[in-house]
């Protein structure tokens, strides 16, 4: 048995290491920063491999997600970005003035990278790591700074050389699938707690996992943002789009299956049926799960699999047919709706499969890139265009910047003038704790400080351990392989790890020193205290005041999709893109509300929390509606029955008073009115399911007046 568990433990490990391939890049830095320290010890210049092994592992913070293309240019610009920022450190690191202002513009520099996010995070540290190491360790004459960046250019070469090679040998389109395959993989995790509350779509557990969705889908649109008619040239790519949007239409209609699940008593069905039911949601997380498994390994297998459980799916929806439906009309009508959901899910699951079989086979990156080919990927207008993203700047962006500067430059200050020993740790943990909002500060202050000084004690016990045995060497190796694959799972022992990893590095032949411990761990918690009051005193962000803000982008986006929708002759062809940005706005205003309601203050208000979660039921009808236009084969008639036009006027009208109220909230906003035509009708034909989503709309719209005047009325929206 205990054989069994461990298999299926290590069958897990390399399953989720396909989705997200924690271990291999994990081994990359261990490679990168392991052979110089070999080289150092065989040769006796272990001071020059610590100098090549701290830039190599800098620049293996470089995660590569993306492309061939954007992972040699990515590697290639945080090679430049040591090498300058390295250099730059070591000539202004004898002034204490110039190193104070080298470290603001570091920090902002540094800081705008970060908040890129998975593109450019890694940079960063290339930036301030090197600074802030190569600025404590100043060169005053040219043969040193000469010999130092010697060394810091082979550091830099040598995990750019790595990254390429391994980057060579891998499938041209394996990112892009793995992208793909984490949208799946969350559209499984979302259908399983749909299932698990069902009769409960509004639960916060459904919501979160629906946004858990919608970050997949932005992730993926963060490295691949081409839509299906700029990629029609690429036939694999173009393939790949459309599994993506595949994807997005089945998490709508898995939405939809929960919001039809609310008007059937569960415990009043047979309980045959209900055994059947559960099962064809289990059918549908599992051919989620396998599509998920298919698309990134492309194993026959798999396919297979995959397609098994659609079979099962559908067998299932036709058994629960069969069954005496229940006589209560609401009811009965869910139980068809789900069905009819079925069927559509079915289809789109299918036509994943096809799409990836579409693909053809994904040959090596060295089969599909010519040596021109990869040269052309250098070219300045490339690098200009990626530039471009760092200088993005927005009010939010900004201010993080700033405040991560000038708390980083006083870390500097203080360590410079009172010239603490090693104290180049207290801008150092400025710069890893400081986050855009307080709440995440705060917790990665507590981690770091935890996971610093258990990192601190475990390597002052294994330096007095003797060197003859090489274990500190192979707990280093371990080390590099460990704290990547914990820096996104537990932060805290990320920063154990990552602890142990550099007292290993900069004492890996030197003496035990009680002192040296005590001063790295006081600079830890001076630096992460210091991030932490940064928070509060250097213009802070707080959530109470970009709520707001945020909520009324996330209403006027809908507002603008149901324009889209009823008023647009191109809605058909458009509704997707309108889809992805709203839902994009939604997940921005639910995560500030999550932080809203962790900031310190007393005075907080739940009607916010139903002002979005009613405003994500409208981008639901609306997706539902637009799904029900694309299953529609007659033609469509340009002329509405009166009745239905008038309601849709009526849904513009309560939009409309609804919107008048979001200048209150922003200021800024800018709102596209558009006020109820007299002599025109609605392009589309509405049927029965389409008016009972419309209607609905009508419902949620009420209920947001009632509560942005309620909201408004106690001044908490101010």
């Amino acid at each position: 048995m205990s054989y069994l568990k461990s298999y299926k433990r290590l069958n897990r490990l390399i399953q989720n290491e396909s989705f997200e391939p924690l271990i291999s890049w994990g081994l990359r830095m261990a490679l990168s920063g392991t052979l110089p320290v070999i080289w150092g010890l065989a040769t006796g210049r272990v001071i020059d491999a610590v100098w090549i092994t701290l830039t190599a592992e800098a620049i293996s913070w470089v995660e590569m997600k993306g492309s061939f293309a954007w992972r040699v240019r990515t590697l290639m610009t945080g090679a430049f970005l040591a090498i300058l920022f390295a250099m730059f450190g070591t000539v202004i690191g004898y002034s204490v003035w110039l190193s104070v202002t080298g470290m603001l513009i570091v920090g902002f520099l540094a800081t705008l990278l970060k908040d890129i996010g998975d593109r450019a995070s890694g940079l960063a540290i290339c930036v301030y790591l090197l600074f802030i190491i190569c600025n404590a360790y100043p060169a005053t004459e040219y043969i040193v700074l000469k010999h130092r960046l010697a060394l810091v250019a082979i550091g830099a070469a040598w995990p750019v050389i790595v990254g390429i090679i391994i980057s060579l040998l891998m499938p041209a389109q394996q990112p892009f699938r793995r992208q793909i395959a984490l949208i799946w993989r969350a559209i499984a995790a979302l259908v399983e707690t749909t299932s698990r509350n069902a009769g409960n779509p509004r639960s916060n557990e459904v919501y979160a996992k629906e946004n858990d969705v919608r970050t997949a889908m932005d992730n993926s649109y963060q490295f691949y943002g081409r839509m299906a008619h700029q990629a029609n040239t690429d036939r694999q790519q173009y393939q790949l789009i459309l599994l993506r949007k595949t994807a997005g239409l089945v998490s709508v209609n898995v939405i939809a299956m929960g919001e039809e699940m609310a008007h059937i008593a569960i415990p009043e069905l047979n309980e045959s049926l209900r055994i059947k039911a559960a099962a064809l949601l289990s059918a549908l997380k599992e051919a989620a799960n396998r599509i998920s498994v298919f698309v990134i390994t492309l194993k026959p297998e798999e396919k297979l699999l995959a397609v098994s459980h659609i079979n099962r799916l559908k067998n299932l929806a036709g058994l629960i047919r069969q069954y005496p439906l229940p006589v209560e009309e609401q009811q009965n009508k869910a139980i068809k709706r789900i069905l009819q959901l079925s069927d559509r899910t079915a289809r789109l699951l299918e036509n994943a499969i096809l799409r990836v079989e579409q693909m053809g086979e994904d040959v090596p990156v060295f089969r599909s890139y010519s040596l021109a080919k990869t040269l052309f990927l250098l070219k300045p207008k490339y690098l200009l265009r990626n530039a471009g993203f760092l200088f993005n700047f927005s009010t939010l962006t900004t201010r993080y910047a700033l405040r991560s500067a000038i708390a980083a430059a006083i870390a500097l200050f203080i360590y410079k003038w009172f010239h603490i020993d090693h104290g180049y740790w207290l801008p150092f943990s400025v710069m890893i704790v400081i986050q855009p909002y307080f709440g995440a500060t705060f917790k990665k202050a507590i981690d770091r400080i935890a996971g610093t000084l258990l990192g601190g004690l475990a390597g002052s016990l294994l330096l007095r351990l003797p060197t003859g045995l090489h274990i500190k060497e192979a707990i280093l190796f371990l080390t590099f392989i460990l704290m990547v694959y914990y820096i996104r799972k537990k932060y805290a022992f990320a920063a154990f790890v990552i602890t142990l990893n550099l007292v290993l590095l900069f004492n890996i032949e030197s003496a035990y020193n009680n002192g040296l411990m005590v001063t790295r761990a006081l600079c830890t918690i001076g630096g992460a205290l210091l991030a932490v009051f940064s928070g509060f005193a250097l213009l802070p962000t707080w959530d109470k005041k970009w709520l707001p803000s945020h909520l009324a982008g996330a209403i006027n986006s809908n507002y603008e999709y149901f324009i889209c929708t009823f008023f647009s002759a191109a809605s058909g062809s458009s509704w997707t893109k309108n889809k992805r940005m709203v839902e994009s706005k939604n997940s921005d205003v639910f995560d500030s509300f999550n932080r809203y309601m962790q900031e310190p203050g007393t005075q907080k208000s739940e009607v916010y929390y139903d002002l979005i979660t009613s405003n994500v039921r409208i981008t639901r009808n609306l997706n539902n509606i637009n799904l029900e236009q694309d299953e529609k084969k007659t033609e469509q008639s340009l002329q509405l029955p009166v009745i239905q036009q008038a309601r849709i006027d009526e849904c513009l009208e309560y939009f409309n008073k609804f919107i008048s109220y979001l200048p209150q909230f922003d200021p800024g906003i800018v709102i596209k009115r558009k006020e109820c035509p007299d002599d025109v009708s609605s392009p589309i034909r509405l049927n029965d399911v389409q008016m009972v989503f419309l209607e609905k709309i009508i419902i949620e719209l009420k209920a947001m007046i009632q509560g942005i005047e309620k909201l408004l009325g106690t001044g908490i929206a101010d």
